[in-house]
């Protein structure tokens, strides 16, 4: 029997395809040995990169060291509250064997101790800088402060009386310039805590006891507080 050739014209011819799929293959085929080149290693180069030079026992050795250096980085640890009664006993302590903190009051009150600085015996009369003993008194005290991880904040204070002083506009101006001298001379010693400072001018003056004489509370009245609260500051 005779087959005859049917094919339609204007067809492509049996078989075309095939050409195709072998271009195709021939490109992958490139392609996968193209990748298979660029994934080999020159090992002796990939070692001067990495600098793997070195025998087990020196890898060993490099090892202990970092792990020695490692453990003589200093750890610190946040000093944490102390007890407040501990705390008004070591500052009562403290301040009655201080010739001129001994005039300063230690009070317990809630959850506070407050020490009461008298601000005349501190600054001179209508200046906001530290007289040069109430420096060093401070730096002595700031031994104790800064060996404790409670929150402490400064609070100045004036009596109610007129400003005669024309250096300042305000009671408010100097009962805060007050408090952050006091502050920063407590920070000088190595409190490194937060210290926030505040400036009340005569606003606390009626806390004061009235059963107080009058010339007693007026000198109570100018004072600088540190306050130190019953739980741990921030850093």
């Amino acid at each position: 029997m005779i087959m005859e050739d049917r094919t339609v014209e204007g067809a492509a011819p049996v078989g075309t395809w095939l050409v195709t799929f072998a271009d195709v293959i021939a490109l992958l085929l490139a392609f996968f040995v193209m990748l298979f080149s660029m994934s080999e290693i020159n090992m002796e180069k990939w070692n001067q990169i990495i600098g793997v030079q070195s025998s087990p026992e020196k890898l060993e050795e490099e090892v202990q060291t970092q792990l020695h250096v490692a453990k003589s980085i200093p750890k610190f640890k946040l000093k944490s509250a102390l007890s407040l009664d501990y705390l008004a006993h070591v500052l009562e302590e403290h301040l009655t064997g201080d010739i001129l903190l001994k005039s300063a009051i230690v009070h317990r009150l809630h959850g506070l101790v407050v020490v009461s600085l008298p601000s005349d015996t501190m600054f001179a009369s209508g200046e906001i800088e530290l007289q040069k003993n109430a420096k060093d008194a401070l730096f002595r005290m700031g031994d104790v402060i800064a060996s404790i991880g409670n929150r402490i904040d400064v609070r100045g204070h004036t009596d109610p009386e007129l400003l005669s002083d024309k250096n300042f506009d305000s009671k408010w101006v100097i009962s805060l310039a007050r408090a952050a001298a006091v502050a920063n001379e407590l920070r000088r010693t190595g409190y490194a805590r937060q210290l926030p400072i505040y400036g009340l001018a005569d606003t606390r003056f009626n806390d004061l006891d009235a059963q107080i004489p009058e010339k007693m509370r007026y000198e109570l009245a100018r004072r600088v507080d540190i306050v130190i609260h019953r739980h741990s500051g921030r850093m």
